[in-house]
């Protein structure tokens, strides 16, 4: 494993370098987000105090980059925005959150540490993405290694399910002793739904190749979007399906006829009824862990309604400021004990809450649940604003549709488990929300087109000029 790390470290010197030369931030932001999903913390790290990883040490050193920029005058902050303040006030207010908490039970990771890696570090990825001053080529980029690294998880979701574990890399993916999730495609996440939350934020980039490109480059994206869609497949969660369906459905919405949006919609809706009346036990039961039954599958399900009355009745007791981000086990304990609700609230005690909404009301009370709210509307409305101008260019366009597919999934995902807490989820988030926000204050330098242009390939030299 060292071995490994000596190797990926003065790999990574040598990719960086032509970074750091030239000054571009928003290149070396893309790369941490890589690196952190392929050579995270489970792949390599120092435990102390803080856990180090390879990740966390590029993005202190990202952060230092900056800084220098800053102090020799070659790097401008933009004026603060509505966006801008939501986040900066959110952050501040999970971090007062942590401290009124209280205090944790032993065995449980600090608080702080949430915050940290869950929170903080993400805002970082959202300001490097807001003061970075982003061409149209480093979009062109960005799009080329995310597709990639889409392919990449894909590809070993699939190998995961099939069982060619051998080819997996990095190993510790299917490693047996890690048993939670095991026997899906769970990725470097070793989560399935992160690992699909990154694979559609890929997928939304991949079927906007199939609707731009050329005839010759469209059979190249069909054939994209297929490993895609067998990749989320292969994580064998139904919100991870439900997230690459609502992806696909963003880029068609924005692309498509009214008419067109209509009739989808309205087909959607009854394919998606009959299917789930007919196949609603098939779905309830459907084994997916190697370590898990099917009778295990179904309750997981039966547990959501009772998470959702604890945290009913943890809201009420702290409705405003909430318990404490972080601190959900330190004061859920004693609301499984209710018996009013003739309901086994007893079942839910050893799980977190499993919708991100709830789970934000729960710690950080209505002051934190509003802000978060505020924040995705308010980012989703300038992103629909980008891709649906027709005046911007592909990449400018592209950049809001990143921001709405993986929302999307997000929203999918985050209805079914709180997706705050898996690794790096947050951080694509963060860093698709910096870019929307700064293509729709600023934009890029790039001639504007009168109509919709083919779009040769996002690995090739240029996208779509």
């Amino acid at each position: 494993m060292m071995l490994l790390v000596v190797l990926f470290a003065l790999a990574a010197i040598v990719w960086m370098l032509p970074l750091i030369q030239a000054g571009r931030t928003f290149q070396l932001a893309t790369l941490v987000l890589v690196i952190g999903t392929v050579f995270g913390p489970s792949f390599f790290a120092i435990n102390g105090p803080i856990q180090l990883s390879l990740d966390r040490l590029l993005w202190v050193a990202m952060f230092a980059f900056v800084a220098i920029r800053w102090r020799m005058g070659e790097l401008k902050i933009p004026e603060l925005n509505r966006v801008d303040a939501v986040i900066a006030a959110i952050t501040v207010w999970l971090l007062i959150s942590v401290v009124i908490g209280g205090e944790n039970p032993p065995k449980e990771p600090p608080p702080i540490a949430k915050w940290l890696f869950c929170i903080a570090m993400p805002v970082g990825m959202y300001v490097i993405a807001r003061i970075s001053e982003v061409k149209e080529s480093d979009l062109q980029w960005a799009y080329r290694v995310l597709l990639g690294l889409g392919l990449y998880l894909a590809v070993v979701a699939i190998f995961e399910v099939s069982g060619m574990h051998s080819l997996v890399f990095p190993h510790y993916i299917v490693d047996p002793n890690d048993w939670e999730f095991f026997g899906r495609g769970r990725g470097p996440l070793l989560n399935p739904s992160g690992n699909g939350i990154v694979m559609c934020g890929a997928l939304a980039i991949a079927v906007l190749g199939v609707i731009r490109s050329s005839v010759r480059m469209r059979a190249f994206y069909i054939a994209l979007c297929t490993v895609l869609l067998v990749g989320v497949y292969c994580t064998l969660t139904r919100s991870a399906w439900m997230g690459a369906i609502a992806t696909i459905a963003v880029v068609a919405l924005i692309y498509s006829p009214r008419w067109v949006r209509v009739l989808g919609l309205a087909t959607a809706m009854l394919i998606g009824g009959a299917g789930v009346l007919g196949l609603k036990d098939q779905l309830l039961r459907m084994k997916r862990d190697k370590n898990l039954t099917s009778a295990d599958a179904e309750k997981s399900i039966q547990l959501r309604p009772l998470l959702a009355v604890v945290a009913w009745e943890m809201f009420k007791d702290r409705p405003i400021t909430g318990h404490g981000f972080g601190h959900y086990f330190a004061h859920s304990s004693k609301y499984h004990s209710i018996r009013s609700y003739d309901m086994p609230l007893e079942n839910a005690r050893p799980y977190a809450q499993h919708n991100v909404f709830l789970a934000i009301l729960v710690d950080s009370g209505l002051i934190g649940l509003s802000m978060f709210i505020v924040m995705l509307v308010t980012i989703t409305s300038m992103a629909w604003s980008l891709a649906r101008d027709e005046g911007h260019s592909v990449a400018i366009r592209c950049g809001g549709l990143v921001w709405l597919g993986t929302f999307a999934a997000y929203f999918c995902n985050g209805m079914f488990q709180d997706v705050t807490i898996i690794p790096m989820v947050n951080m694509f988030l963060f860093f698709a929300a910096g870019v929307a926000v700064s293509l729709y204050e600023r934009g890029v330098e790039t001639r504007r087109v009168e109509r919709p242009m083919p779009m040769e390939s996002f690995s090739g030299a240029s996208l779509a000029q």
